[in-house]
């Protein structure tokens, strides 16, 4: 065999090699790309889960802060306090 046939089967084995090692190096980043991405949408989760607390809370507050208010200024002291 020449030496640029040698040469050139010789890059193509090492073209090939490197092809190989790219493609299971892009599946591995794919692969870690979707682990990110499902501990995101678990960290989201979490996050609305709160935030749903959060908000309940806060309606709970205005209700009982409407009672108050609205006690005081209908001049009924005796609803003051009270859950309706």
């Amino acid at each position: 065999m020449s030496d640029f046939k040698q040469r050139s089967e010789s890059l193509r084995a090492q073209i090939t090699d490197m092809e190989q090692t790219l493609g299971t190096m892009k599946n591995q980043l794919q692969a870690e790309e979707e682990r990110e991405q499902h501990d995101a949408i678990d960290r989201l989760e979490e996050y609305l889960g709160d935030l749903e607390n959060k908000h309940a809370k806060l309606q709970d507050f205005w209700k009982v802060l409407r009672t108050e208010v609205s006690g005081i200024f209908s001049g009924s002291r005796s609803e003051v306090g009270k859950d309706k």
